[in-house]
This record gives C-alpha cells, sequence and structure tokens, in this order.
C-alpha cells in the first residue's frame, strides 16, 4: 500500500490505520513529510500570491506615488506632513513619516505594507511582520536607493520565494514530527489503559496517520480562508479522539493463565 492509499484508508479506517504499526519506520517518516506539505499548501499559494503582487504594487507606488525620503539612523524622514494611504490590487500600501501611525493601529485583517517612521511593516492573513530600519545599515537609503533595491528582488523573485518556501518547508515538517512525537505518549497511555501490546514505536506510526484527519481538516478551511475558533484545541481532540479509537482496534493482551 503506498502513501497514497494510505492517506485514503487513514480517512476513515482505524482499523486500517492500527495495521500501520508494523510497517518500516521509513515508511511512516515519508507520510509525515507529506502531511507536513498538504498543511503548508494553502500558506504557499497565499505567500507566493501576495509576495509577487506585493513587490510590484511597492515598486510602482514608491515611483509614482511617494514623495522624496531618506532612511537613515533607524527613522524614515520626508517633506510629506501626514501619511500617504494607497489601496492596490487588495494591498493597502502606507507612506508615514510623521510618525502618526503606530503598528499597533494597523488593521491586521487587512494585507498591508506599511513605511512607518520607525519600522516597515508587513501584514498578510492576519500575520504581522515587522522590521526595524536598522537593518539597512549605517548607509542612507533615498527613494531612488528603494526602487533599485526592489527591482533586484523583482528580479531575483523566483529564486527567492522557493528558499523561502523550503525553509518554511522545514519548520513545519519540525513542528509535525515533535506533535506526533508528544501525541505518541498518549497513544502509549491509551494502550496501557485499555491493555493493549502496543510500544512507543508503534504508537509513534499510528499517531502519524491519526493526524490525517485534523491536517487534511485544517488545511482545507485554510484553503476556503475560513476561521476556527480554538483551533489548537480542536486539533489536538480529534488527534486524540482518533489514536484512542485506533488503539481500541489493537487486540487485548493476552493473560497467561
Amino acid at each position: 500500500m503506498n502513501v497514497f492509499q494510505q492517506l485514503y484508508k487513514s480517512i476513515y479506517s482505524p482499523k486500517d490505520i492500527a495495521t500501520f504499526r508494523f510497517q518500516g519506520i521509513g515508511k511512516t517518516i515519508r507520510y509525515i513529510f507529506l502531511l507536513a506539505l498538504i498543511s503548508i499548501l494553502p500558506v504557499a499559494l497565499q505567500f507566493i500570491s501576495f509576495a509577487t503582487s506585493a513587490i510590484d504594487n511597492v515598486r510602482d507606488s514608491v515611483e509614482s506615488e511617494f514623495p522624496p525620503f531618506t532612511i537613515e539612523n533607524g527613522s524614515l524622514s520626508s517633506d510629506q506632513a501626514e501619511p500617504i494611504t494607497l489601496e492596490k490590487e487588495g494591498i493597502t500600501i502606507i507612506f508615514d513619516s510623521t510618525g502618526e501611525l503606530k503598528e499597533e493601529k494597523l488593521d491586521a485583517n487587512d494585507d498591508t505594507i506599511a513605511f512607518l517612521e520607525k519600522s516597515f511593516v508587513v501584514i498578510n492573513q492576519g500575520n504581522v511582520q515587522s522590521s526595524s530600519y536598522s537593518l539597512f545599515g549605517d548607509t542612507a537609503l533615498t527613494k531612488d536607493g528603494l526602487i533599485e533595491l526592489l527591482d533586484s528582488l523583482i528580479d531575483m523573485k523566483w529564486i527567492l520565494l522557493p528558499v523561502a518556501l523550503f525553509f518554511l518547508y522545514l519548520f513545519t515538517s519540525g513542528m509535525t514530527f515533535l506533535k506526533i512525537t508528544l501525541f505518541a505518549i498518549i497513544g502509549v497511555t491509551f494502550a496501557n489503559v485499555l491493555k493493549r501490546n502496543v510500544n512507543y514505536r508503534q504508537s509513534f506510526r499510528m499517531t502519524a496517520y491519526s493526524a490525517t484527519v485534523s491536517t487534511l481538516f485544517f488545511t482545507l478551511m485554510e484553503m476556503l480562508q475560513t476561521y476556527i475558533p480554538a483551533a489548537p484545541i480542536l486539533d489536538w481532540f480529534v488527534i486524540t479522539v482518533i489514536l484512542y479509537l485506533v488503539v481500541k482496534e489493537i487486540p487485548q493482551k493476552r493473560i497467561r493463565a
């Protein structure tokens, strides 16, 4: 049975998941990497869409609608007396050298790129990333310099995007392995309570497949951009319930007379 057949079986059959406890650990590890890949698909697609359009829109806005400015000593300065707010293809672009707008006042629900007095802020899908201008070092950055920098990013985006997604995949895979490692302990606990003959390695294998339903569900919700209250708790609950059902499918220990 290949990993995709196992994926299908793991959606509805605790009995089949229970039989996977005897397979090689290498196959289980490949399956975990598959789950991690599935789970990042919505984020990857949103990131690619946002990054490709955002860089182009910011570049056009800086060139045609931003006033002359300088970024120096960790601060944005210009002669602009009030903030500038632009709407470009669903992205809000903000320029504010006055210090009037603060990061905490930005709407986290809007995709936003903001050049504030002391920091550069990117908001995408509710995730807020803030960077200090000190990353430019001691060199003053002007409007023309920023345009050149953005042109370089545009030229290199199809190299930078795969690298960024690769690191995202590695991080997600690591977190998935950690979650399954911890839940495998719960599987062993269930086995002891239910008097099933299951060791930790077998529990690890079963836990990996027990995470399938939760992974697919939350991936679909991300695709549909549907907010799930208390999502981590629901994720843990679903895995725990399925793992319990899987352990129940294992025959009880034989008691010697």
